[in-house]
């Protein structure tokens, strides 16, 4: 009897019965199992402190849930759910109070007809102090199928030779020792990911890590815009002004080698380096503390770009993660040529004769943007417009075949978009480590739709698949200027070299980031390593466009007719002189 009184008692307290519950949570407690059905509602009470960083897990067991984190006055601050269906896997929030005080955790399971009943565990925890290392047999382990993976769906070798790929998996290999840190193997690994030259190829740090450098690491407090390889601060920090200044050292490490060690592990399309000064700019900061460490405060070497006057501010203090991103999106409201809002915009002007359409982004609704379009060119037409200033330098691309959408209202007959399209293979031996763990055959199939193997073994796509459109019914006939720059990528730079052949387009601003001759894109793998954690994606379509211009170095992007870079005075004035040169080019017709 007494025997059975301890098991029920266990049992109690480790599923409870599945009802509507109140509880209480405490930090770094084990994790509590729950019992939960589908009308019912879970409510935990927890108290925080403001400024610390929380990990809020939640293993789903049979049921899948959505989870709410609420204030004290029941105000929704995150909530996270997985797919519909998922009954297994986890739901993370993390978390970091403004204010030291009650909040509230909501565990709802999802209403869908064969989600009835399950449970579930849930805790919450502080970030830890230290972060875990790693023996070295368990870095090979994960430095192995991080090379096999790239190896084998042939990622890096359009641009690079085997031999020259595996010469610095070697090199990197070699640099790793017993009980490293997830952070320090990144640092290692994150060269490679960069020497495959395919700008749709990322490494990232583990969640464990990016939650540690969020709680615990520093962070350089300056936003930056590289121009002609120069490093310029682009905001003022407290009593230091710095705005408009070239940076020339920071902590005594000179600018250029700082631009130097970023570019090695940010990876491009090609030999191309104008989608890398971007992507740093952007991530600057965060890249400054992964990779040259955390520092309490920083030495500022500076020079003001007129009067080449040297200014050095010492001791300015390092700011945490919280603040640096409050600081950066109060800069981006203050500054929004540097972001976006809306992803296309359109305007017209009668009397100077032109149309300037933004394509900010290709990852819209396709019925959306085809509607938006038609709107677009019949007013081209019925103000009888002859000129047409397209902008895409700040669209990275998006959704497959949107670019298309586009061409089809500049051509008068259909043209062949791709010489062809090709993956490695339908199968890979290190699925278990991706999105498809035990999903093997669902993605043969899927591939297996779109492509078929040629005569020389090759796998490419079938008649139908990844072709390019009819015009539209709707045709211009006018002048065409198209802006570019570094961040017009993937589908946005396979529009730019479609429109190189296709049309009469003039090209203003700098090269494309993304590749002239095409890119590896597509359907992808993303993969977790099973002991560091880090996570990767890997592009397994090769789309290689159909060009009849051949001027294009092979590598590079697409280039402009009409090299213009505004200097940081422009960019902190807000004055466009790519646009304004379209607008005197126009002019001069």
């Amino acid at each position: 009897m007494y025997r059975l009184t301890i098991i029920f008692l266990f049992v109690f307290c480790n599923a409870s019965i599945a009802k509507d519950l109140k509880a209480k949570l405490r930090v770094n407690a084990r994790a509590m199992k729950y019992s939960i059905a589908q009308t019912q509602e879970h409510i935990f009470e927890i108290q925080l402190k403001k400024d610390v960083y929380y990990h809020i897990l939640i293993e789903q067991q049979g049921v899948s849930v959505i989870v709410y984190l609420k204030d004290k006055n029941n105000k929704t601050l995150q909530e996270k759910d997985s797919p519909a269906g998922k009954k297994r896997g986890q739901e993370k929030i993390t978390f970091s109070p403004d204010s030291s005080d009650l909040y509230i955790i909501t565990v709802k399971p999802l209403d869908t007809k064969d989600n009835s009943e399950g449970d579930y565990t849930i805790s919450i925890s502080e970030i830890p102090k230290k972060l875990q290392t790693f023996t070295l047999s368990q870095l090979t382990e994960d430095f192995e199928i991080v090379k096999n993976a790239y190896t084998e769906t042939r990622v890096g070798l359009w641009y690079n030779s085997y031999p020259e790929f595996d010469s610095i998996c070697r090199q990197q290999k070699n640099k790793l020792q017993n009980k490293m840190t997830a952070l320090d193997f990144y640092r290692i690994v994150a060269p490679i990911t960069s020497f495959t030259k395919e700008g749709h190829c990322y490494i990232k740090p583990s969640v464990e890590t990016s939650e540690y450098l969020m709680q615990y690491g520093s962070y350089f407090p300056l936003f930056v815009k590289i121009l002609n390889k120069e490093i310029y601060a682009v905001n003022d920090f407290e009593s230091y002004k710095t705005s408009g200044l070239l940076i020339s050292k920071i902590n005594g490490i000179a600018a250029d080698s700082i631009l130097d060690e970023f570019t090695r592990i940010e990876p491009s399309d090609g030999f191309n380096f104008t989608s890398k000064y971007h992507w740093i700019e952007t991530s600057f900061s965060k890249y400054y503390s992964r990779f040259l460490g955390s520092s309490r405060s920083f030495s500022i070497e500076l020079i003001n770009p007129v009067t080449k006057e040297k200014i050095l501010y010492d001791n300015v203090p390092a700011v945490t993660y919280k603040e640096y991103t409050r600081s950066y999106q109060a800069f981006l409201k203050e500054h929004p040529g540097f972001s976006f809002g809306k992803p296309y915009l359109f305007s017209l002007d009668v009397l100077k004769n032109e149309a300037l359409l933004t394509v900010n982004d290709f990852d819209e609704d396709e019925k959306d943007f085809q509607q938006f379009l038609d709107s677009c060119f019949n007013s081209i037409k019925e103000n009888n417009i002859h000129n047409l200033i397209i902008d895409i330098r700040k669209n990275e691309g998006g959704a497959q075949g949107m670019e298309d959408i586009l061409m089809s209202y500049l051509i008068k007959s259909r043209y062949e978009k791709y010489k062809y399209v090709a993956i490695p293979s339908t199968t890979y031996s290190f699925l278990e480590f991706t999105n498809y763990k035990n999903k093997g055959e669902r993605l043969a199939r899927a591939l297996s739709k779109e492509f078929y193997q040629s005569y020389d073994g090759s796998l490419i796509n079938k008649k139908g698949y990844y072709e390019g459109r009819d015009p539209a019914k709707i045709h211009f006939d006018g002048n065409i200027y198209i802006l570019i720059n570094g961040l017009t990528f993937s589908g946005a730079s396979e529009f730019a070299a479609l429109a190189k052949n296709h049309t009469n387009a003039v090209f203003i601003g700098e090269e494309t980031g993304g590749g002239y001759y095409g890119n590896t894109s597509g359907n992808y793998l993303t993969f977790t390593l099973p002991q560091t954690k880090l996570v990767g994606r890997i592009p397994l379509c090769k789309f290689v466009v159909e060009v009849e211009n051949k001027s294009v170095p092979f590598g590079r992007g697409v280039p402009a007719d009409y090299t213009v870079q505004p200097t940081i005075q422009d960019i902190l004035n807000v004055k466009d002189i790519e646009l304004e040169f379209a607008r005197t080019l126009i002019n001069k017709k």
